[in-house]
């Protein structure tokens, strides 16, 4: 894999032009979304919605009520980036969270015309992408989820004292395309075992202090009933119960994403057709309930914090949570029947 030759070569500055921009309003959940700007760098381009599926980035729901990070991949640990490299045939590595050795790494994949996968550079611990680098390293350039102009890349100077290391690391390099890649019908299986795997289980070992899955629907739920919860003329406290909720919002929109890649694999597996289209129908409903569950609109997080100290309104927002968590269900059962037929 030789990448793009499209790059600026100036001493110590090599940028990699025309790598895709990466953001919320591109797609909607960062590792994904940066990794299809990389892979369309690449000339190797791939379907969002196939790299949700496969991360199982569509069927994750992590809920703690004062946790305003939910909502990151990166509580599953390394599993969703083993997952989907090894379906797309990448070597891959991560770096950690040490300047030198990021230096380094950056340099290196830069050089090869390969942008890197990084973590926290601007904003929160969330994927973003690094397409350049100036003074040995010293100054990146990329695309982050979270930097305030979208017309040209970032340039970062102070990146490293300034990063959120909570990431677990700090950047992703993919590496060559292997020879061989697992069939599609062998992804496909195991997308599914992790998809029921996140719904079912309750607790995770990596984040034991959370509700995961379709339990978390039941947290999310009884926690808006929690009157004490919402003091009005606490703003601090508003400002992370809106997050979470936010979050919570974000994760059921993307069920949409499940429900268009489980339609996506019916041709893979044409024999349980039925139990995927029905699943893919209920994630769809669930996902739908997103606009119910957030009507304030696109506005600024006030309106949604002034609304959340509504009691009448938290209750009927518990409601459709538990409308959605009922959807979710039904679409899980058909992904349980699938994997006995197909096994």
């Amino acid at each position: 894999m030789n990448g793009n030759p499209a790059s600026i070569h100036h001493s110590s500055r090599v940028v990699l032009e025309g790598v895709p921009r990466a953001g919320y309003d591109v797609h909607m959940c960062p590792f994904p979304g940066s990794l299809v700007a990389c892979l369309e760098y690449l000339g190797d381009p791939c379907d969002y919605d196939y790299l949700m599926g496969v991360t199982g980035a569509a069927f994750r729901r992590f809920w703690n009520r004062d946790d305003g990070g939910n909502v990151d991949l990166s509580y599953l640990g390394d599993e969703p980036f083993r997952r989907v490299f090894g379906a797309l045939g990448y070597e891959w590595r991560a770096v950690p969270a040490e300047k030198e050795a990021m230096f380094q790494a950056v340099v290196e994949s830069v050089d090869r015309g390969v942008p890197a996968i990084s973590f926290g550079i601007i904003g929160p611990p969330e994927a973003g992408i690094v397409a350049g680098y100036d003074e040995d390293g010293q100054v990146l350039y990329g695309w982050s989820y979270f930097q305030e102009q979208r017309e040209h890349y970032y340039e970062k100077s102070d990146w490293f004292e300034t990063m959120d290391k909570n990431a677990g690391k700090g950047l992703i390099v993919i590496g060559h395309k292997r020879p061989t890649r697992p069939t599609d019908r062998v992804v496909f299986i195991a997308s599914l075992e992790w998809a029921v795997d996140l719904e079912r289980t309750a607790r995770r070992p990596g984040r034991p202090e959370h509700v995961a899955g379709l339990a978390a629907y039941d947290a999310w739920a009884a926690a808006l009933e929690v009157d004490a919860d919402y003091p009005p003329d606490d703003p601090g406290v508003l400002d992370v119960r809106c997050m979470v909720y936010s979050d919570q919002v974000v994760m059921l929109k993307e069920r949409q994403s499940a429900a268009r890649y489980l339609r996506q694999m019916v041709r893979t597996a044409p024999e349980v057709a039925g139990h995927l289209n029905a699943a893919a129908a209920f994630y769809d409903q669930a996902g739908g309930l997103a606009s119910t569950l957030w009507p304030w609109g696109e506005t600024t997080h006030h309106a949604a914090q002034q609304g959340l100290t509504d009691e009448e309104m938290r209750r009927e927002l518990a409601g459709h949570v538990r409308a959605a968590r009922a959807k979710e269900a039904q679409a899980v059962e058909h992904l349980e029947h699938a994997l006995a037929e197909l096994r």
